[in-house]
C-alpha cells in the first residue's frame, strides 16, 4: 500500500510540474552587432543656358504722401490690359501673360498693393529691348506706371541639372567621409542611407534641387534665399542658371 502511493505521488508532481521547465532551454540568438558607420553631408551643383525668362511687371501709382500718411491706390484694370495688349503687340504669347490686378508690390513696401502682369517670353536675345519699349510706352502715357520687376530665368529640364547636381553631392558627401574615416584611421564602406536636405530657407519653401528652382515661378510674391544651397546662392542670369542639392550620406566604416 506503501508504495502505491508513493507511485500515484510521483504521478501527481510530474502532472503538476509546468511543461516548460521539463523541455529543453531555448537556443540563444545571437543578435548582429550594430554596424559602425558615419553620416556626412555632401553639397553638388549643376548649371545650365537658360531656355526663357519668366518676368513680373509690377504697376502701380506712386503713393502719396499727406496729414495721413502714403494712401493706397487700387489699379484700374483697363490700365493692366493696357500692358497686356501691349506686350501681346511685341510678340509676347497673349496664352504667357497673366494679370494680377491685386498683386504686392515690394517698390514701396510689403504692405502696398498695386497690379501685375506677368509672362514668359524665349527670344533671350530681345529681353532688354523689349523691356525697354514697355517702359519708354509706359512712361508716354500718363498714368500708372511700371515700379519695379521681377525676373526669372529658366530651365525647362530641370530634371537633368538636377540628377547631375545629386551625383556631384554624392561624391562630395563620399570625399568628406574619406577624409573623416582616415582621421579614424578606419576604413570607408558602403553606403547605408541617403537622404535630402531639405531644412527650409524660409517658411514656406524647401532648398534644393528643383523645389526651390520651380518656387521662383510664383509671381507676386516676395522671396528671400539665403540659406547654403538655396536659390538665392546661384546664379540665375541670362547665361547661367544653377541648381543644387544638399544631401546626407550615412558611409559604413570598417577597421
Amino acid at each position: 500500500m506503501k508504495n502505491i502511493l508513493l507511485g500515484l505521488l510521483c504521478v501527481a508532481t510530474f502532472l503538476l510540474v509546468p511543461a516548460a521547465s521539463r523541455a529543453a532551454p531555448p537556443a540563444q540568438v545571437a543578435l548582429p552587432e550594430p554596424a559602425t558607420g558615419i553620416t556626412v553631408l555632401g553639397y553638388g551643383t549643376a548649371a545650365a543656358a537658360p531656355d526663357s525668362v519668366r518676368v513680373t511687371l509690377h504697376i502701380g501709382e506712386e503713393p502719396t504722401y499727406g496729414p495721413g500718411g502714403p494712401e493706397m491706390f487700387i489699379i484700374d484694370p483697363a490700365d493692366l490690359e493696357y500692358v497686356r495688349d501691349l506686350l501681346a503687340e511685341k510678340g509676347v504669347d497673349e496664352d504667357l501673360i497673366e494679370v494680377n490686378f491685386l498683386s504686392r508690390s515690394y517698390s514701396y513696401g510689403p504692405s502696398s498693393y498695386g497690379g501685375a502682369v506677368t509672362f514668359s517670353y524665349s527670344e533671350l536675345d530681345n529681353l532688354r529691348t523689349l523691356l525697354q519699349t514697355l517702359l519708354d510706352e509706359m512712361k508716354a502715357r500718363r498714368g500708372p506706371a511700371i515700379q519695379g520687376a521681377g525676373i526669372v530665368f529658366l530651365v525647362e529640364d530641370c530634371a537633368t541639372l538636377e540628377k547631375e547636381a545629386m551625383k556631384n553631392a554624392l561624391n562630395d558627401a563620399r570625399q568628406r567621409a574619406l577624409q573623416m574615416a582616415e582621421l579614424l584611421e578606419m576604413s570607408l564602406g558602403r553606403v547605408i542611407a541617403v537622404s535630402e536636405d531639405v531644412s527650409p530657407s524660409s517658411a514656406a519653401r524647401p532648398a534644393g534641387g528643383c523645389i526651390a528652382f520651380n518656387g521662383q515661378r510664383t509671381s507676386g510674391g516676395y522671396t528671400a534665399y539665403t540659406t547654403l544651397g538655396s536659390a538665392g546662392s546661384l546664379v540665375n542670369a541670362p547665361s547661367k542658371v544653377e541648381v543644387a542639392i544638399m544631401l546626407k550620406a550615412t558611409f559604413a566604416l570598417e577597421p
